[in-house]
């Protein structure tokens, strides 16, 4: 069969080739990038440790590849459990050896400012429960917790894949 009705089911075949190249390829490169830092607070009497990660949750319903981002907290007083602070539309910057996240939701409430390199780093962290609730009635009132009350630079960060 040749004609107009050929050359079209050919062109809708190589499209669906690259789309699907396209995927893999993403795919494979998100397999292989750093995808989560984890930072403890040196000689903090709280014993926290904080970790920005990929999100289970899954992405915004207008079909965008993009990961959710969260940044979750566990301390001496949660005894362990992690408390999760989803960032949506968050884009941190992960190498092998650097990450930088500076992320502030529209309304003001999440506010997170994250800076890892090898001659330190650096986190701030300001949640505000309160203006949270009103946009994610579920929020777990325990996130006001992950605020550092201003930057904090006495942390040991590791950049690396994702652990469950």
């Amino acid at each position: 069969m040749t004609g107009p009705v050929s050359s079209r089911r050919w062109l809708a075949g190589i499209l669906v080739l690259l789309a699907s190249a396209e995927v893999l390829a993403r795919a494979a490169h998100q397999a292989d990038a750093p995808s989560a830092v984890t930072c403890r607070v040196r000689d903090d009497a709280r014993r926290r440790e904080f970790v920005l990660r990929r999100s289970d949750a899954p992405p915004a319903a207008s079909g965008a590849l993009e990961p959710v981002w969260q940044l979750s907290m566990r301390e001496a007083e949660s005894k362990g459990a992690w408390i999760d602070l989803l960032l949506p539309g968050a884009k941190p910057a992960l190498t092998a050896d650097t990450a930088k996240l500076s992320y502030r939701n529209a309304n003001g409430g999440r506010q997170v400012d994250l800076e890892v390199s090898p001659s330190g780093s650096r986190l701030d962290v300001w949640v505000d429960h309160g203006l949270e609730v009103n946009v994610e009635p579920d929020l777990d009132p325990r996130v006001d917790r992950l605020s550092t009350d201003g930057p904090i630079t006495a942390v040991d960060c590791t950049i690396g894949p994702q652990v469950p």
